[in-house]
């Protein structure tokens, strides 16, 4: 079979009719929504700080906060003060101003590269830096803040975090820019970091103010636990948002993946991929019900992370027919989250 995915582009794909499946419905029977108090007083200021860097036109500002990115900081934190809440929403502006300009071509692969080494430099060494980059610019400016009242272990896993994201966004350019479709496996391997939500768990550390030591952190079970939330939601996200992509030329989207490998059509590969999240789900229960004690000082940060990791999946599912940067138009929920 042929690593280039022209015969495929060159289908007729009619994304217009694809059945959904409703994924929040089982998620939610484990997994708790509920949205932050402080949203509205977050995102008012985080969106006017956004705007005073100047990165977007009017008019792709707007798309831009259309898709209420705050929102969905505050479903993924429900339980932060705004003090941390507000360098949250930054971050959540900063990842996707930064994603969109990597899947929008604007760095290029040598750019993308220097945007990546200009970020770690910002997060290695911010008290050294006065990046130029407006990008970083802003990654500067949040991160000072999450320094001055965020756990020195919650930092340093926002580092790492961020690393491991930066890497595989561009290793994700160079296999799309080579025309290689990359297997299920190697999808795997690189897709929990593409997703940036190992970011989005190390921010959980941050927002909530929960300390948790590395070797809890990584502790087999509560690793099973954090791998199974970040590809339920993930695989979801890549359910939700395939049209967007698949117009965009992106391969590294695991319906598109299955369709190529597995030669399926599109309708089949959406409900092969449900079926992998639903045993995801279940593999996620097992695991907690697995769970060991790490003792009475440790105990309530574990269970404090654990919740927070369902705040993320199910945010994520709701938030994606919430926000209108995966479809043309919003879908309303049947509730308002806040």
């Amino acid at each position: 079979m042929t690593d280039h995915p022209a015969r495929l582009y060159d289908s007729d794909i009619s994304c217009s009719q694809i059945l959904l499946p409703d994924i929040s419905k089982y998620t939610r029977q484990y997994f708790v929504l509920k949205c932050n108090p402080f949203h509205q007083e977050g995102e008012t200021a985080s969106h006017a700080w956004f705007d005073s860097y100047g990165i977007l036109s009017d008019s792709d500002r707007k798309k831009f906060f259309d898709c209420r990115f705050c929102l969905l900081v505050s479903l993924l934190y429900p339980d932060a003060d705004l003090d941390h809440l507000r360098p949250a929403m930054d971050f959540m502006l900063w990842l996707f101003s930064f994603d969109d300009m990597a899947d929008l071509g604007e760095f290029k692969l040598e750019g993308l590269k220097r945007a990546v080494d200009i970020t770690m430099t910002v997060l290695q060494d911010p008290d050294s830096i006065q990046p130029n980059l407006k990008i970083a610019a802003t990654l500067h400016s949040f991160f000072n803040r999450m320094r001055q009242n965020g756990s020195p272990t919650a930092i340093r896993h926002f580092i790492e975090a961020t690393e491991s994201y930066t890497r595989a966004i561009a290793q994700e350019m160079v296999d799309e820019h080579a025309g290689h479709i990359q297997t299920f496996e190697e999808y795997r391997k690189y897709r929990p970091d593409t997703s940036a939500v190992k970011l989005t768990l190390a921010t959980l550390e941050y927002a909530h103010g929960i300390n948790i030591p590395d070797e809890v952190l990584h502790d087999p079970i509560i690793s099973q636990l954090s791998l199974a939330g970040n590809e339920i939601l993930t695989w979801a996200n890549d359910i939700y948002s395939f049209p967007r992509e698949y117009a965009g030329g992106h391969t590294h989207n695991l319906v598109f993946i299955i369709m190529w490998y597995n030669q399926l059509e599109l309708q089949d590969a959406v409900d092969y991929v449900n079926q992998l999240i639903e045993q995801r789900v279940q593999d996620y229960l097992e695991a907690k019900a697995k769970l060991r004690s790490f003792g009475p000082d440790l105990d309530e940060e574990v269970t404090r992370y654990i919740q927070g990791i369902e705040y993320c999946v199910q945010a994520c599912i709701d938030w994606s027919f919430i926000t209108t940067r995966k479809h043309s138009s919003r879908t309303p929920l049947m509730f308002d989250p806040c």
